[in-house]
């Protein structure tokens, strides 16, 4: 490790994003000396946080509570409705079936307004979010800009820094209590004491061994949207002193995006990637069949489920089939990849070296099982297909009018749902539901929010909330107040 740091720190801080930076911050706050150890290179430091949009989703009462928040108060149109508690308990709740732990719950949605305010008053300067209710505010910037005025405050603030370092074991003292970590760099190997370790390195979608293991076979190959660093050093580190595991270890945030996108994310395209205007066609696999009901839900509702048919499909390849009718219809992003185009049935099943007889027979079976019925791609308009399998439910529409339009798709991954288990003083538990001396997590790598679908911009509140709470508490087991 650079010699120019110590080995002796009051808080260490294990990763490099918003969860890692706000326990840093916090800790520093109260006094202590900090170390961030940061897997990625600097260009590519801040885990998944560069590759969001920067939301932040938290309690307030309207437009009062903005204006201490947004920057800009001319943005403001002075008449933003409350959220309230009830809300977000409910819009979470919704969106994870009702099991998303209720105490960590409540903590992020009591503390979500105090967060939000020390980041301001910190330095990190916020815009009018996209839904002001919701999502009250965005960093400046969105996920880029909020990596760096993180680390532009961590400088100023004299927090030490180190790059391209992965953490490889937790150390503890006979009594059990966490005391250091032993960490890897392209020097050697090196132990770092502290009072206190904070994990907060990220999901494991970037491993592809833990992918296989948890999520199932056909995520080995997966496509990652985010850091290439989100390897789960946190979660196997933590496991092998004993901590409790909690949370949907099988889900996962996912989307179909272009075949051609790269293995791991890339800051300039992530959101040029997805491909979610199925509904408004047909996918077929290299057999040419159709594998799932492409109309059962608008397609910004049910793309986790989709992204996983398509990785079970041959190659975790699919097409997604559009006529002339609808292509004016398909979102933005698919004008960032150049589709097949023929206009022929025939002639489109050999440029995609599928089985043309194939093509033209399951085209044929899908258009005869079309029903009657008004299109209307704004609602489930129940337009619908019958006697095929598997069903269309909505926005049926023949596969008639040339030229056809062809997009290669796959699935990726954005971040993962499972991790360690933590209570609200963000202290890891181990195995008999105790605190685990000296160790704290916060940010991906804590299991128990999240279950079937994420809320959105509440992974980096949450990530903030817990951190600050993380940081305050590894800070007092050095003495500070």
């Amino acid at each position: 490790m650079t010699s120019c740091f110590d080995i002796n720190y009051d808080v260490v801080v294990v990763g490099g994003g918003n969860a890692a930076l706000s326990a840093a911050l916090s800790a520093k706050q109260s006094g202590a000396k900090v170390l961030v150890i940061e897997k990625a290179p600097p260009i590519e430091r801040g885990g998944n946080c560069p590759f969001t949009g920067g939301g932040f989703r938290f309690v307030h009462n309207g437009t009062s509570d903005l204006r201490h928040i947004v920057l800009d108060h001319s943005i403001l149109k002075g008449n933003e409705n409350p959220y309230t508690p009830e809300q977000y308990r409910s819009d979470m709740l919704t969106k994870t079936r009702g099991l998303t732990d209720r105490a960590l719950l409540t903590t992020l949605i009591d503390q979500s307004l105090p967060t939000i305010s020390w980041l301001s008053e910190l330095g990190i300067t916020f815009e009018r979010g996209s839904n002001a209710q919701r999502v009250g505010a965005g960093a400046m910037g969105s996920g880029p800009g909020l990596v760096k005025m993180y680390y532009d405050i961590a400088r100023r603030q004299g927090i030490d820094i180190v790059y391209e370092t992965k953490m490889v074991e937790l150390i503890q003292n006979p009594m059990g209590a966490v005391n250091g970590v032993i960490v890897r760099d392209k020097d050697g190997t090196q132990q770092i004491n502290a009072k206190g370790i904070v994990l907060a390195c990220g999901g494991f979608e970037a491993s592809s061994e833990m992918r296989y293991s948890y999520l199932g076979p056909h995520w080995k190959s997966a496509r990652v949207r985010g850091s290439q660093f989100n390897t789960g050093d946190g979660h196997r580190a933590g496991m092998a002193i004993g901590a409790a595991t909690t949370g949907q270890w099988n889900g996962y945030h996912g989307t179909p995006i272009d075949f051609d996108a790269p293995l791991s994310g890339s800051v300039t395209t992530v959101h040029q990637l997805p491909r979610r205007s199925y509904n408004l066609g047909i996918m077929l696999n290299l057999n040419g069949d159709r594998f799932t009901d492409e109309g059962e839900q608008m397609g910004s509702d049910n793309f986790v489920h989709i992204a996983d048919k398509i990785l079970q499909q041959p190659d975790n390849l699919a097409f997604q089939i559009f006529d002339q009718k609808v292509i004016q219809l398909i979102d933005t992003q698919y004008l960032t990849s150049t589709p097949i185009i023929s206009n022929s049935i025939d002639s489109l099943g050999a440029k995609l070296t599928m089985n043309s007889i194939e093509l033209r027979n399951t085209i044929r079976e899908f258009n005869s099982s079309v029903q009657e019925g008004n299109f209307n791609s704004t609602i489930l308009d129940g337009k619908c297909t019958n006697n095929i399998s598997p069903k269309k439910t909505n926005w049926a529409l023949k596969i008639d009018t040339p030229p056809f339009y062809a997009y290669k798709v796959t699935g990726g991954i954005t971040y993962t749902f499972g991790g360690l288990k933590i209570d609200t003083k963000a202290q890891v538990l181990n195995t008999n539901a105790r605190a685990i001396h000296g160790l704290f997590a916060t940010g991906e790598i804590v299991g128990g929010f999240f279950y079937h679908d994420s809320l959105r911009a509440s992974g980096l509140m949450h990530g903030a909330v817990f951190g600050r709470i993380a940081g305050i508490n590894a800070a007092r087991l050095a003495g500070y107040k």
